[in-house]
């Protein structure tokens, strides 16, 4: 057996922990978040990602509206994510079932789109 290139290693990893995320995001419900904003705590003001962990566990539970609701922000984000999600997945499924080596075009392909999808939601955040 080959041992594996170390971008599907990556993949591996990041495949991992966006399905805790998204399963964490699941378990805990909005009202059962264990974790509050700390900028919130010290200054008494909502930061630009405030909502955004309630509003992640409205969207894995399909209430897109409320969630969208916590965090007007929250929604490009989970979009990100999700896709990001799909796109480890599929290039696991494709590295396991064709056994072929992925190419330069697709790897820099993959950045360049994750690197821009990440601006586009990130962006409106981090610029508050």
């Amino acid at each position: 057996m080959r041992k594996a290139p170390s971008y599907i290693i990556i993949n591996w990893v990041f495949f991992v922990l966006l399905l805790f995320g998204f399963l964490y995001s699941w378990w805990f419900y909005p009202t059962s978040q264990p974790f509050d904003c700390v900028v919130k705590a010290q200054t008494g003001k909502d930061c630009p990602s405030c909502g955004l962990s309630r509003a992640f566990s409205l969207f894995t539970h399909g209430e897109f509206a409320k969630g969208k609701a916590m965090n007007v922000n929250a929604f490009s984000v989970f979009l990100f994510f999700s896709f990001q999600w799909l796109a480890r997945t599929s290039v696991l499924i494709t590295y396991f079932a064709t056994r072929h080596v992925i190419g330069p075009l697709l790897i820099n392909s993959d950045g360049l789109i994750s690197i821009s999808l990440f601006l586009l939601a990130f962006l409106p955040i981090l610029l508050i």
